[in-house]
């Protein structure tokens, strides 16, 4: 029997349709298993969480299995500690189930620096720095030094403060300052000291000069 004639036949026709049958099937079980492995259709827009407290996202967690991390903390004193300050991914965002959150949140206390030194720095100068290193200038204090507008002691909460000290950002720090009124010191030079002193003793010894008891030479009488 040729190919042709076995297409006319009923076996054939159900030959056909078996495979067809078994594709459908195939390409089903296929679909099902994206959807069932991706999640494929369950898309959900992120809502803003910014102001929050991280207490109040477990119903976040329960209902589409989110995730929350802390990636960082920032201090300001204007926002209550753990308040959430911004998020990834952003409000209005579209995400699947099971997605990840990394937020930044509100620190409790500002973070510490290392004190820098401002001795001999002029006060434009220290301040300067001190803005660098999230400091404030508190009191200037004059006192007197030769050493006008310049920085003699750096203190926190009346104590002198040395470089290197741990301190929280956004403390004042006072500066004593000098007035110029101090006395200027005296530098003596001591190689000149011990010359003066030599020469004033040599002046003071008499100059001793030695008569013979009779002269040199002799006149021959004639």
């Amino acid at each position: 029997m040729s190919f042709f004639s076995y297409m006319r036949t009923a076996d054939f026709w159900k030959q056909i349709g078996l495979i067809i049958v078994a594709g459908v099937l195939v390409v089903t079980i296929v679909m099902w298993s994206l959807k069932l492995f991706t999640r494929h259709g369950e898309e959900i827009k992120v809502t803003d969480i910014r102001g929050m407290k991280m207490d109040q996202l477990a119903p976040y967690t329960e209902e589409f299995g989110f995730q929350f991390v802390v990636r960082d903390s920032v201090y300001s004193p204007e926002i209550e500690a753990g308040t959430i300050i911004s998020q990834s991914p952003l409000p209005g965002s579209v995400v699947k189930r099971d997605r990840t959150f990394y937020l930044v949140v509100a620190a409790a206390l500002p973070p510490s620096v290392q004190m820098p030194n401002l001795v001999d720095l002029s006060i434009r100068q220290a301040a300067s720095l001190l803005e660098t290193y999230g400091l404030q200038v508190g009191q200037q204090i004059p006192v007197p030094s030769i050493a006008h507008g310049a920085v003699i002691r750096q203190l926190y909460q009346g104590e002198e403060i040395e470089p290197g000290t741990l301190i929280r950002r956004g403390e004042l720090i006072d500066l004593e300052v000098g007035d110029g009124g101090g006395e200027q010191p005296v530098i003596q030079d001591s190689t000149l000291v011990d010359s003066l002193s030599m020469d004033a003793e040599y002046m003071e010894e008499p100059m001793l000069i030695e008569e013979s008891a009779e002269p040199d030479w002799a006149v021959e009488e004639r």
